[in-house]
C-alpha cells in the first residue's frame, strides 16, 4: 500500500511538474521573464522536493529491511550459540 500510494503521488507531482514546465515554455520569456522563471523554479522544486521524499521512504524501507535481518540473524546466532553450550555440557 505504501509504494502505491508513492507511485499515485509520484504521478500527481509529475503531471504537476509536466504541467508547469510546459506553462513557462508558452511564456514570452522579454515580456514575462518574472513569470517564466517563477514556473521554471516551481517545477524544479516539485521534482526535487518530491526526488527527496521518495528517496527518505526508499532509505527508511532499506534500514527496516536491515533491521529484521540484524534481528534475525542475532535470533539463529543464539540458538547456535545455546545449542553448543548443551553439547559442551553433556560431554
Amino acid at each position: 500500500m505504501k509504494w502505491m500510494s508513492a507511485s499515485i503521488i509520484s504521478f500527481l507531482v509529475s503531471l504537476y511538474s509536466l504541467a508547469l514546465w510546459t506553462e513557462s515554455e508558452f511564456v514570452d520569456e522579454e515580456r514575462a521573464y518574472e513569470l517564466k522563471t517563477t514556473l521554471s523554479m516551481k517545477h524544479r522544486v516539485a521534482e526535487i522536493v518530491w526526488g527527496g521524499v521518495l528517496l527518505l521512504v526508499l532509505a527508511l524501507t532499506i534500514k527496516e529491511r536491515i533491521d529484521v535481518a540484524v534481528d534475525k540473524t542475532s535470533k539463529v546466532i543464539e540458538r547456535c550459540r545455546s545449542g553448543l553450550e548443551k553439547q559442551a555440557k553433556q560431554s
